[in-house]
């Protein structure tokens, strides 16, 4: 069970932290360079992915609360079930990022996004703001997918 209290704790503290930093500085801090490949850029995001049903709010937020349910429900499983520690991990990191969007689109309406690739490799991720707590949801699915990969062979 530690192995998925964990990450998710650290998930959840991690982003509070950075989110009340980001929404404390000055706008015209932004956009800010942190090296070649990453900005700082502070976007709120009343939707979810790349801004969809940001014009429905309640919807993205009721969305948003069912698929973090869902989650929970699987992370219990996996707990339960004694899965491998990699996939407990994975779960927390996957279950604290979607907590800690879910914590602050409840507390405010909207959550707070704050890294910009600008030069990534893959155009996509050249199109989207993230949060730490989105990097952590996209690591723990990466890393759930490779576990149950190497359970299967």
């Amino acid at each position: 069970m530690w192995k998925t209290i964990v990450p998710a704790a650290a998930v959840l503290a991690a982003e509070a932290v950075i989110r009340r930093k980001i929404n404390a500085l000055p706008a015209e801090t932004f956009p800010l360079r942190i090296g070649q490949r990453v900005q700082l850029r502070r976007a709120y995001n009343r939707g979810l992915l790349c801004s969809k049903l940001a014009d429905r709010p309640k919807a993205a937020a009721a969305l948003q609360t069912a698929s973090a349910a869902v989650l929970a429900s699987m992370t219990a499983v996996c707990v339960f079930r004694r899965s491998s520690a990699v996939l407990q991990v994975a779960m927390g990191l996957m279950l604290g990022g979607a907590l800690a969007n879910l914590v602050e689109r409840w507390a405010r309406g909207m959550v707070t996004d704050y890294v910009y690739l600008p030069r990534a490799v893959i155009p996509f991720f050249r199109r989207i703001i993230w949060n730490a707590a989105d990097l952590s949801i996209l690591t723990g699915c990466t890393t759930a997918v490779i576990a149950l990969l190497c359970e299967e062979l």
